[in-house]
């Protein structure tokens, strides 16, 4: 029936049912559940969003803390690699400091001059660089052995990139520039190509050796070089190490050459080694390039030696291409060694296998022998066992005429006789 109406009130109102307000209530309650619940995970994804962009915060500072330690760190270093280098300097030099940066350009002023000895690696500087060196008291220092400078290749970026040493021809060249012999101009990787990269590519073209065939032909190639002053001491002894086995197979071989007249004929030339140098030693209607891999004495300049007024000593090492060879000999035996190392273990893997194969199937049929042995045994007491029972146990079967009894273990007894009983 349908439900009846409440009663109302005198004031013209109902009053709500006992179960209508328990509903409500529930219901109001159970949307204040919802609305907590949302309110607190609402409020734990914005906690752990703030957790997470914490974290990703003082993660990134302890980076960029950590960069600019290392930063530090590494300034720190190369100022203190900086002032060790300038004291080893000032200490090799007595004192004396001097550098600048020229514009090298190529100069053949001892041709000109007719100088032929110590020719290939003198330079031409402008008067000023001498009342510089005097003033700094370099003309002193390097009196009673020569001026020599240390010459760096200054790339696009300001860095160095080729160096070498050499000495001073004379102080009459233009100002801000430096004359250097052909030799030299190659031997710092200056010639047409190298200028072109380095125009085209910056300090990436200085990294690359110029061709030995590409002379230094034009006269406008120019250089930026820093000149650094040096003392060398008189080198004793050096090493050079041909750059292909032609010097040991055409040049050294030959009985008809002699070899120490030519090296000393080429170093004459010189004034100065520095480790890393090429030597052109030229026979005939070629050049057979020889690199200068060590000095002595080697002393504080980086490996560099005067070869004025000195007595040198000449080891020539062997070529480049025979240690090449040497070295790709030695790699294909490491390879053939491996290989051989390889197979052996596999082989003993393999025989290591085939003998656990072995002891397992001894194993197995060891064990198969032992069950069947078992079983066998079990077996034969089980049946005689059968017949002890029914002979002691159940005497009435056996006849009195002295039947055979099988006792159960395939042998024929004879039964109790009369005799036996009376």
């Amino acid at each position: 029936t349908p439900e009846t109406p409440p009663d109302p009130t005198p004031g013209g109102t109902f009053h709500a049912r006992p179960g209508r307000v328990a509903m409500f209530l529930n219901a109001a309650a159970d949307k204040l559940k919802r609305e907590q619940d949302k309110r607190k995970a609402d409020l734990a994804k914005r906690q752990a969003a703030e957790r997470r962009a914490k974290m990703t915060a003082d993660l990134h500072r302890r980076e960029r803390e950590d960069l600019a330690r290392r930063e530090r760190q590494e300034e720190a270093q190369r100022r203190a690699e900086e002032r060790a280098e300038l004291e080893r300097v000032l200490t090799n030099n007595e004192g004396v400091r001097w550098e600048r940066t020229f514009v090298g350009r190529r100069s053949d002023a001892a041709m000109v001059k007719g100088i032929r000895a110590r020719c290939d690696d003198k330079v031409v500087l402008p008067p000023s660089a001498w009342r510089e060196l005097t003033n700094a008291g370099a003309a002193n220092v390097g009196s009673a052995n020569g001026v020599f400078f240390e010459i760096t290749v200054v790339n696009a970026n300001g860095g160095g990139t080729r160096r070498t040493h050499a000495g001073a021809l004379g102080f009459d060249g233009p100002e801000g520039e430096v004359g250097l012999p052909a030799p030299l101009m190659r031997r710092l990787g200056a010639s047409s190509a190298y200028v072109a990269a380095q125009g085209a590519e910056g300090a990436e073209g200085a990294e690359e050796s110029p061709a030995e065939d590409d002379p230094v032909t034009d006269v406008d190639v120019a250089l930026d070089v820093k000149l650094s002053f040096r003392r060398l001491p008189k080198g004793t002894w050096v090493k050079l190490q041909p750059r292909s086995a032609d010097f040991q197979g055409e040049l050294a071989a030959d009985a008809s050459v002699d070899l120490r007249e030519l090296l000393e004929a080429t170093l004459r030339r010189r004034c100065a080694l520095t480790v890393g140098d090429d030597v052109a030693v030229p026979h005939g209607d070629r050049e057979y390039a020889l690199r200068v891999v060590e000095v002595s004495p080697d002393d504080a300049n980086g490996g560099a030696v005067s070869l004025v007024e000195t007595d040198v000593e000449v080891d020539i090492a062997p070529s480049e291409d025979y240690e090449d060879a040497m070295r790709r000999l030695a790699e294909a035996e490491e390879r053939r060694l491996a290989a051989a190392a390889a197979v052996e273990q596999e082989r003993r893997e393999r025989e290591e296998l085939a003998r656990e194969e072995e002891e397992r199937r001894a194993e197995a049929a060891e064990a198969a022998a032992w069950m069947h042995a078992a079983l066998v045994s079990c077996g034969a007491c089980q049946r005689g066992a059968a017949a002890a029972q029914v002979r002691f146990c159940e005497p009435e079967l056996f006849g009195r005429e002295g039947r055979d009894v099988d006792d159960g273990d395939g042998a024929r007894r004879d039964g109790p006789s009369s005799s036996d009983d009376s």
